[in-house]
């Protein structure tokens, strides 16, 4: 069934489970703890990974003043152009000295990469102590609210029991193994890989079954557009062929940088592109703000800047198609949206991954205020992240199942 590598388990399936297997895979959970991952930094800190996780990492350890001893890379000779890295040591995997791979914590810092296999490579490669960097970011949650490393330590019979219903709502086997897959990451620290089911990382928010029913009159709204990357996205796939587009990011250089992505987009289809520099959630008024810090900035009690919240009924979008990654936040700005959701029916596709409330709060919401939905459930990188939940209307998803954009007007 699987192999225990130094560090963590990894497990293998051959078959994408049913209800059967679903139910004795979360009883075999049920009965096990997780002791406490997170890890602070204790000895000289060198990243394996300069690609974008890489950067927020740094970007996180210069919020902390926490010291990059260096950054370990395949293209670490590209890299040292990039202005971004100027002021830390960039090496290749085999210039790395073997004192350095002995004295070090090594923090990965690769989104899309089977964490269990890359662990057990560079353990063999001499590192002595591998650990993932957002397991090193939970041990400073006092001081920076990044959330991607949050762990389950126990999980009762009753969270099984719910788990268990949702899992019955989902449309499809490979739903099952990715919220499988998630939950054992999340409670065990452990990669369960079932074939049939592998990571997505190309086509997060667009996966087949949405391409296969968005038109061209649809009405978007980017909900935690950070610096515009999916709200282009988006438009690309839809061939620029909208009705309208609605993008709601509060931090305020986020914001900056997507006026200046979207510049000519907002230029040319200014009636058709709506651009908030506001927070939602699932009611109006002041919270606490985070900012500054690229993907991470959200909502958060140990925010320095305080700002008005609305909800998004409060906006009145005539919304088709709703992407968010609000960093936690989610299930809050959907219980915002309820009216609008009800309303207008859109399709929902939204990030799952940053708290508790994935492992079935959402879903489960979800599933019980949209009525004559498809659901679905994306992992689209490693380590318990780019978990996504997907909600079709019924008579979109049954009206057409071919691939690519519709014409609809």
């Amino acid at each position: 069934m699987g192999w225990r590598s130094r560090f963590l388990m990894l497990r293998r399936f051959d078959a994408l489970p049913d209800m059967a297997m679903v139910k004795q895979l979360l009883q075999q959970l049920v009965r096990k703890t997780l002791a406490d991952p997170s890890r602070h930094v204790d000895k000289p800190l060198v990243f394996y990974g300069a690609g974008n996780l890489g950067r927020m990492a740094k970007v996180y350890c210069d919020r902390l003043g926490i010291k990059i001893e260096a950054v370990v890379d395949q293209q670490a000779d590209q890299h040292q152009q990039d202005p971004f890295w100027q002021d830390v040591t960039l090496l290749l995997p085999e210039d790395v000295p073997l004192q350095l791979k002995h004295s070090s914590l090594l923090a990965i810092c690769v989104a899309n990469a089977v964490f269990s296999h890359l662990q057990e490579t560079l353990t063999e490669q001499g590192w002595q102590d591998v650990v993932h960097f957002y397991d090193i970011s939970e041990a400073y949650r006092d001081k920076h609210p990044l959330s991607n490393g949050w762990f389950c330590a126990q999980l009762s019979t009753e969270e099984a029991e719910q788990i268990s219903t949702v899992m019955e709502q989902w449309n499809d086997p490979q739903s099952r193994a990715y919220h499988l897959q998630f939950i054992a990451w999340r409670h065990l620290r452990q990669d369960w890989l079932f074939a049939g089911a592998e990571m997505q990382p190309e086509n997060r928010y667009l996966i087949p079954e949405v391409k296969s029913v968005v038109h061209q009159q649809e009405v978007i709204a980017d909900i935690g557009a950070h610096q515009g990357e999916t709200s282009l996205l988006l438009l690309d796939a839809f061939n620029y062929h909208y009705k309208s587009l609605w993008i709601f990011e509060p931090d305020p250089e986020n914001l900056s940088l997507i006026k200046s992505k979207l510049a000519k987009l907002i230029s040319r289809d200014h009636d058709q592109v709506h651009l908030y520099g506001t927070a939602l959630s699932n009611v109006s008024g002041m919270r606490q703000f985070f900012a500054g810090a690229g993907y991470a900035c959200q909502l958060s009690e140990i925010g320095d800047t305080s700002l008005s919240v609305k909800t998004f009924d409060a906006f009145d979008v005539p919304v088709t198609f709703m992407k968010l990654h609000l960093e936690g936040e989610e299930l809050n700005v959907l219980q915002g949206a309820e009216k609008t959701l009800r309303k207008h029916r859109p399709i929902v596709t939204s990030t799952a991954y940053h708290n508790r409330l994935g492992l079935y709060k959402m879903a489960a919401w979800l599933i019980k205020t949209l009525d004559n939905y498809q659901f679905f459930f994306r992992l689209h990188s490693g380590c318990g992240t780019g978990a996504v939940i997907y909600a079709i209307p019924s008579e979109r998803y049954q009206r057409t199942n071919n691939a690519g954009v519709n014409n609809e007007s």
